[in-house]
């Protein structure tokens, strides 16, 4: 039986990132938390994110996403030290 893995993704990019650190990739449905991930931010500052979608084994297919989602984006963030009280 041969499974098939449909894939979707996004890609943006962050100003400002801290070389060697992911951006936070947390996904909602209605307000709730359905998957959490990371990835690896390049030098230039853009980032990809690729999650499946469907499965199918040629005979039945699955939508694993369904509907509308919320995508929130977090990067790290460099604090000086000297401001903090």
């Amino acid at each position: 039986m041969k499974k098939h893995i449909t894939m979707e993704g996004f890609e943006g990019n962050i100003a400002n990132h801290i070389e060697g650190y992911p951006v936070i990739i947390q996904i909602f449905k209605n307000n709730e938390a359905v998957n959490f991930a990371q990835t690896n931010v390049a030098q230039d500052g853009d980032y990809e994110y690729k999650f499946r979608v469907l499965n199918s084994d040629n005979v039945t297919y699955t939508k694993i996403y369904e509907g509308d989602y919320s995508i929130k984006i977090f990067k790290v963030v460099y604090l000086n030290q000297e401001n903090l009280v």
